[in-house]
């Protein structure tokens, strides 16, 4: 009985206008999200090699002298992903760049070659196209599932056949999620054709798993939709007062609601400007310096000609406190945007759109999460830079050993040159898919509690109305 029920349901919604209409959408948006993908990333490809081959050649040279290791610059670019194509994490609204030298990491900055003429689009990935559209289509398969048929009276022939209740809601359900299923994996197979034939590919087995984690998440925010749909078919006496109350939850739920966290955050979280940053930097610095006489004597007092003239071990101590000092600022700054961005997350993850784009981040490791790994994994090279360059000038009996930045202060290192492929190099690794998952269970767990209470609410509220 159940089956035919389902078959009976994805006759009627495959066979209709909204579906056809629903499919070349859907259809549309993959394709173009597959082309836009391709370019975007071997672009960002191209640009990624050129700043690493960059930061190559610029240690080689460095590696003439120890000293001027850790004073080389070094312009470190987030690395592209392929996965990226399921959820970008509104990524290129977001810095992709960092400078750093072996003593501090500069403010992170947008470094593009897109024309700022031109107004940046909303992300066209996966996960744009599944909660903005799919989402809403979800509401039109449903929105008359058992509302169109109180109107015909075609329920109360349905009930009147001993039919239970709890499996025409199941058969009602299983075809609204079948139907759905359709345009998404069509899509799916579409975009996924583009980017192979653009000679792009999948290599690990850890991409795949992460694309079949998302698709599975996508299943399950879906079916919130699915149901919500059937929910408020089943308390409607009309179709059109059904589809005008799902409109609205739809706005609430997709729109306002995610918009609203950034409204919060700012609120009670303030970020100081990149001026009010420097401007902190600054007096800092002037503050140390005027007390340079707190880290020894004769702190402030140096000749870059007479390496003995001077206290070193001073001087090297009241640099570092200013590199300190600066770091530290730029380290609260950056910790005081991830804050605002955290609160607005939070106040507003009682949304299933929220859930869904913040378990998406965590499992293909893009967005916020992505950024502040990145720039730990910074701080985790830095150190491991100097313990290289350390380790090295122990071996030189010349050197004072002593660790400070500045180029009129190599002599405070060892003056030797070092094996350039022996230098530490920054590489950004991936979290596995166990920690990814991880990450993202309390999302996953609460879109699979939201869809248990609403399949709950739905049998409840259908075994208490009335089918006439």
């Amino acid at each position: 009985m159940l089956w035919t029920l389902i078959r009976k349901e994805m006759l009627a919604n495959v066979t209709s206008l909204r579906f056809v209409l629903t499919l070349l959408l859907v259809m549309v948006a993959f394709i173009i999200s597959g082309f836009v993908f391709v370019g975007r990333h071997k672009q960002e490809i191209e640009d990624f090699s050129d700043t690493f081959n960059r930061n190559l050649s610029g240690l080689e040279e460095a590696s003439n002298n120890l000293s001027r290791v850790p004073n080389q610059t070094q312009t470190i670019r987030r690395q592209p992903k392929i996965t990226q194509l399921c959820c970008e994490g509104f990524e290129k609204s977001m810095p992709n760049t960092f400078r750093m030298t072996g003593f501090s990491i500069q403010n992170p900055e947008i470094v593009s070659r897109a024309n700022f003429l031109f107004p940046r689009f909303a992300d066209i990935d996966w996960a744009f196209i599944i909660s903005l559209i799919l989402s809403f289509v979800a509401f039109l398969i449903t929105f008359d599932s058992l509302s169109a048929e109180r109107e015909r009276g075609t329920l109360r022939m349905v009930m009147s056949n001993s039919v239970p209740r709890d499996k025409l809601i199941l058969g009602k359900y299983v075809s609204g999620m079948l139907t759905l299923m359709i345009p998404l994996l069509v899509g799916l197979l579409l975009n996924l054709i583009i980017v192979g034939f653009s000679g792009l590919s999948f290599t690990t087995a850890g991409q795949w798993m992460r694309i079949l984690a998302f698709v599975g998440i996508s299943i399950i925010y879906l079916s919130t939709f699915v149901l919500t749909g059937i929910l408020i078919s089943s308390r409607s006496a009309r179709s059109a007062s059904s589809i005008v109350v799902l409109l609205f939850a739809w706005v609430i739920i997709v729109m306002i609601i995610p918009s609203a966290g950034r409204i919060v955050a700012e609120r009670f979280v303030k970020v100081p400007t990149r001026s009010e940053v420097e401007r902190q930097i600054r007096d800092a610095g002037r503050e140390i310096w005027e007390n340079s006489s707190r880290y020894g004597e004769r702190a402030g007092s140096w000749s870059s000609g007479d390496p003995n003239y001077g206290n070193p071990p001073a001087r090297a101590r009241l640099f570092n406190a200013i590199v300190d000092s600066r770091n530290r600022i730029n380290e609260g700054y950056i910790n005081s945007m991830a804050e605002q961005v955290s609160l607005g997350r939070n106040v507003t993850r009682f949304s299933p759109t929220v859930m869904y784009q913040c378990a998406s981040e965590a499992i293909v490791g893009t967005g916020v999460a992505r950024f502040r790994k990145l720039y730990n994994d910074l701080k985790r090279y830095k150190e491991t830079l100097k313990d290289f360059v350390m380790s090295v000038d122990k071996s030189d009996p010349d050197s004072f050993h002593l660790w400070a930045e500045g180029r009129q202060h190599r002599v405070l290192l060892s003056q030797r040159p070092v094996d350039h492929n022996a230098i530490p190099r920054f590489e950004e690794i991936d979290k596995p898919v166990s920690s990814a998952l991880r990450g993202a269970v309390w999302d996953i767990g609460a879109l699979v509690l939201l869809n248990l209470l609403l399949f709950m609410g739905v049998n409840i509220s259908f075994l208490r109305s009335d089918v006439k």
